[in-house]
Formats: structure tokens, C-alpha cells, sequence
């Protein structure tokens, strides 16, 4: 299936800015049965675009605008194509077994299994994993990890007004609701207090009129998890929708929470003290002309200061 993805954030000033220098996440990968066909970078004024790739191994882009400019606009397009899911073999791995091993993936993967910004080992979490998420050690570990995935959601109710883009998993744990950013911060939360690596994944969902499957909400903007389990090693959790990642699923950056991988971050010169941003994104089949179009007046997540 291949889709195509146009996403533009608008930054409008008070007062025109200037020397804006920006770092964009926006390109999708190449892995797990998705490859990123095409992708184009424009900025309105136009600027100085600069790839790399980051300690993640993520495509970024840096952005630089230095004349003096009224509105800044980013607009990235992509077409994309996703193969049917691979049907994967869990080998039976029981806990005890599993975290015999704790020393070896400490090393490895201690980026996906300590604390971090928005997932904080706080006392909070430390209460909620041990009431209701701990597991025993004759537990499969995959199965354990989909029972979480499932657990976190049916907790919590999917509220657009109880968290912000800058939320840790303490307002989630203390508010009740929250969105896909908050469910994944919290599932990966419990995984690594368990002794599984699990890392945050942005990106994009289909709307469900063209894979029909559930799309909460219809949001397009998306985030997830991927949790490496023993034998097949990574693999992408949805606890928004409560499954394994499908085709569904447009991946773009992973990272340890959300702060690694905001697809817009940025600063910029300026004499006023405000600005409004909106983002303007559709996604839907490359050969259909009438894609999905979401508009977002203040989305959150982007930012620039």
C-alpha cells in the first residue's frame, strides 16, 4: 500500500524574525517493510537545508532562515510504501529466563531501559507498575508486553485536554487521560521498570478510510512503541489502538521519549514576543486525489522558541 504525506507547519510572528535555525524530523525511514519512495523539503521563505542523521540512526534536517521574515512555512511531502505486516515467531521465553540476561542488554540498550525526560521512574509509576503491571517470573515475555500494551489503554480514556505536548507520564498517571504520546510514554515506562528495552516512535496513522481499521479520533500525527523482544528483536505496540503496528503505520523517528524526535524544533531572533503556529496535514493513498485534509489550528507537536 502506498501513501502519500504532506505536512506543512506555519509560524506567523508579531514582530519579524530573524537567524532561525531549526532541526526537523519529518522524513520517513527505510526499514521493517517501509520504504520512503519520496520526500521533498521546501520552506517558505526559502532557507539552507542540511541532512544528517542523528545518534539514532534517524534522517533529520536542519533548516536556517536569516533575512527577516513575517511567517515562516515548512512544508515536507512524502510517498510512502508499507508491506503487509510479517507474521513473527515468539519464541516461548519466560521471564526468570529472560532477565538472566539483564547485564548483557544493559549494555546494549541502556538508552531504552533508564529514565528519561518524559518518562521519569517517579514514585507514581513505581506504584502503578507494581499494583498492576509487574510481571511473574513464568510469564512469556511477549505475551506480557502485548498484555501492557493492552492494560495501559484500558486504564485510560483517550481526552485531548488533559495533557500537553510537554507532559511527562506523571500527568497521565494523575489526570486519568491523555493522547498517544501520553499511552507510549507510559507503556514504555512499565516495559523498562520490567527489564524490556522499549522505545518512543513518531510518525503517522492512516485514516481509517483506507485501511479500515479504527483510527481514533481520525489523528494523523502519531506515536508508539517498539519493544525488542527475544527472537524477532524490535517490534512496533500501538497501546492508543491496543495492537501490534500494521500497515497503518507510517514510521518516521525513534528515539528515548518524545524530546528526541519532535518533528519541528527550532529558535529564531526576533524584536516582537509572540507567535502562532498551525499545521496544515493530509495523508491518504498516492493514487487518490482526495486525501485525507487535517487541520490544526495549535498542534502540539511542533515548537520554536
Amino acid at each position: 500500500m502506498r501513501f502519500r504525506i504532506k505536512h506543512t507547519t506555519r509560524f506567523d510572528y508579531d514582530s519579524p524574525a530573524y537567524d532561525s535555525h531549526n532541526e526537523l524530523r519529518m522524513c520517513p525511514w527505510n526499514r521493517n517493510g517501509q520504504r520512503c519512495l519520496q520526500f521533498e523539503l521546501k520552506s517558505e521563505p526559502a532557507g539552507a537545508i542540511l541532512a544528517f542523521d542523528d545518534f539514532y540512526g534517524n534522517q533529520g534536517h536542519s533548516l536556517s532562515v536569516a533575512d527577516p521574515h513575517d511567517a515562516l512555512a515548512i512544508t515536507a511531502t512524502s510517498t510512502v510504501e508499507i508491506a503487509n505486516p510479517d507474521y513473527l515467531n515468539y519464541p516461548d521465553v519466560p521471564f526468570s529466563r529472560f532477565l538472566s540476561g539483564d547485564g548483557e542488554r544493559g549494555n546494549q540498550f541502556y538508552e531504552f531501559l533508564a529514565q528519561s525526560r518524559y518518562i521519569p521512574f517517579s514514585e507514581r509509576l513505581r506504584k502503578f507498575f507494581w499494583n498492576g503491571a509487574r510481571p511473574r517470573g513464568s510469564d512469556d515475555v511477549a505475551e506480557y508486553v502485548m498484555r501492557v500494551v493492552c492494560y495501559v489503554r484500558d486504564q485510560f480514556e483517550y481526552e485531548t485536554t488533559k495533557t500537553h505536548v510537554h507532559s511527562s507520564l506523571n500527568e497521565i498517571l494523575k489526570s486519568g487521560g491523555g493522547v498517544c504520546q501520553d499511552f507510549a510514554h507510559l507503556t514504555i515506562g512499565l516495559l523498562r521498570l520490567a527489564g524490556v528495552p522499549a522505545r518512543y516512535v513518531s510518525g503517522y496513522i492512516a485514516p481509517a478510510r483506507f485501511t479500515g481499521g479504527d483510527t481514533l479520533g481520525e489523528q494523523a500525527s502519531h506515536a508508539w512503541l517498539e519493544a525488542w523482544l527475544p527472537g524477532p528483536g524490535w517490534v512496533g505496540f500501538d497501546p492508543t489502538h491496543r495492537c501490534r503496528t500494521d500497515q497503518r503505520h507510517i514510521g518516521v523517528a525513534i528515539g528515548r521519549d518524545y524530546g528526541d524526535v519532535p518533528p519541528v524544533r527550532g529558535a529564531y531572533r526576533s524584536d516582537g514576543t509572540k507567535s502562532l503556529m498551525s499545521v496544515d496535514l493530509s495523508i491518504g493513498l498516492a493514487s487518490d486525489e482526495n486525501a485525507v485534509r487535517l487541520l490544526h489550528p495549535v498542534k502540539r507537536a511542533q515548537s520554536q522558541q
